[in-house]
């Protein structure tokens, strides 16, 4: 390897960063070990690369780190864990670096990730191991892993009529936090800026939007509950709300309406990232994605669990989505003058 740095000073420093709770084997050997009680093992796989998913400077002059990346990439997997009612208990790692990358930003990583399962509430989660290796540009690849304990999974395919769609988590923030950290500024204001650090144009809460796409939050851990309060259905908005649940109208095999005043309950702080950039509060509830809130169908007749809002109805019918009356497509057509649903990488 070249830049500076070998293969085993790059995992050593990564060593260094992690800490988690602890695998029956974890990394040193040439694969890690796991404890698998229940039999069954929930596994789930996600990459995020560099001018796809994030920048390593972006528009606005802001200066992605290490520590962003590491965050993202765990976030993102736990998630997926989390949407199917399970806890999670390990994650791989696969790194591939440029060659201007130094060790200070792959130290910076190694935080990121342990961060990010310390502070998301994911304490049974443990760094098994990965890889590491050279590319033309950033690229990482997680891989998760997770217990029911015993229960069976909660998955996209159980929703039933007459059940209540919820949301736990948030919604809008992080297709917020992309625009704002796509909109360019002059120069002048940030010529200057550290790696890191933000605009000192932006308000606070323009900067918890750039959080919230850099450092999303699932609420790990509410899948699980929600498992066991007797959630039907669930899976996790990665690629906006009405994507997501025409997804889960298709699996279900029922009409899904979600409802269309939802700006108002879920677009508070949302505003002055709108101000600053001329943003649709409409896009970003409805279609924006990577907030990996959990969106959940439960039996109308309970109590939904703590946290949990209501977005919407679960009705029997041909599998489809409207929003109020209207179909997806053209409500959103009318707020805010396109009808994409949701985020696809290849369009």
């Amino acid at each position: 390897m070249s830049g500076g740095f070998t293969e085993n000073e790059l995992i050593e420093t990564l060593l260094a960063g992690y800490r988690s709770a602890a695998p029956l084997l974890g990394p040193g050997d040439d694969a890690g070990i796991l404890a698998v009680p229940d039999g069954r093992l929930v596994t789930s796989i996600d990459t995020i690369t560099e001018d796809q998913d994030f920048r390593r400077v972006w528009p606005s002059g802001y200066r992605t780190t290490g520590y962003d990346v590491g965050w993202k990439s765990v976030a993102q997997n736990l998630s997926d864990i989390n949407a199917m009612g399970a806890r999670p208990t390990g994650i791989v790692t696969s790194l591939s670096l440029p060659a201007d990358i130094d060790l200070g930003w792959v130290a910076s990583f190694a935080r990121g990730v342990t961060e990010a399962i310390e502070l998301l509430g994911a304490h049974d989660c443990a760094i098994v191991g990965g890889d590491v290796g050279r590319g033309r540009e950033i690229s990482v690849t997680t891989t998760a892993f997770g217990s029911l304990g015993g229960g069976d999974p909660v998955l996209r395919s159980g929703a039933r009529p007459g059940d209540v769609l919820a949301v736990c988590g948030t919604l809008g923030l992080a297709a917020a936090g992309v625009d704002v950290l796509d909109h360019p500024l002059p120069d002048s204001e940030v010529s200057d800026l550290r790696v890191g650090e933000f605009p000192s144009v932006w308000s606070e809460s323009v900067r918890s939007a750039a959080l919230g796409q850099l450092r999303p939050r699932p609420p790990i851990g509410a899948g699980p509950h929600a498992r066991e309060l007797g959630a039907h259905a669930m899976l996790d908005l990665s690629d906006g709300l009405v994507l997501d649940a025409e997804r889960m109208a298709k699996a279900s095999e029922v009409s899904v309406q979600l409802d269309p005043d939802l700006v108002g309950s879920q677009g508070a702080g949302l505003e002055q990232p709108a101000r600053l950039i001329g943003g649709e509060l409409h896009r970003w509830v409805y279609a924006g994605g990577e907030d990996f809130a959990l969106l959940g169908a439960f039996d109308a007749s309970a109590d939904l669990p703590m946290r949990w809002v209501q977005v919407g109805s679960v009705t029997a019918g041909d599998p489809s989505l409207n929003i109020g009356e209207e179909t997806a497509g053209d409500w959103l057509t009318r707020q805010s003058g396109q009808a994409s649903g949701g985020w696809d990488p290849f369009c």
